[in-house]
């Protein structure tokens, strides 16, 4: 992944990061998620969570600085349980 200052194809602007220079991606696979998978839903101000096809969940954090991506992964991490 490129993206910030130098980047290829307009990976660098405001309309991509908006001034964030952290991000970070956590794929969370359960068994229990081929039933019944959580919501694609917001997880705070940084994050989402996105239910992927099978028995998996991706989340996504882009944040000013890693460790809010860090944070915003572990507080995933709490709510997938």
């Amino acid at each position: 992944l490129a993206c910030g200052p130098g980047a290829p194809g307009g990976w660098d602007g405001p309309a991509v990061l908006s001034g964030h220079r952290a991000v970070g991606q956590l794929l969370v696979v359960r068994p229990e998620y081929a039933h019944e998978k959580p919501p694609a839903e917001p997880l705070g101000e940084w994050a989402a969570i996105t239910p992927l096809a099978g028995p998996a969940v991706l989340v996504t954090a882009v944040a000013p600085d890693a460790l809010l991506v860090r944070r915003a992964m572990d507080e995933a991490l709490r709510r997938l349980g």
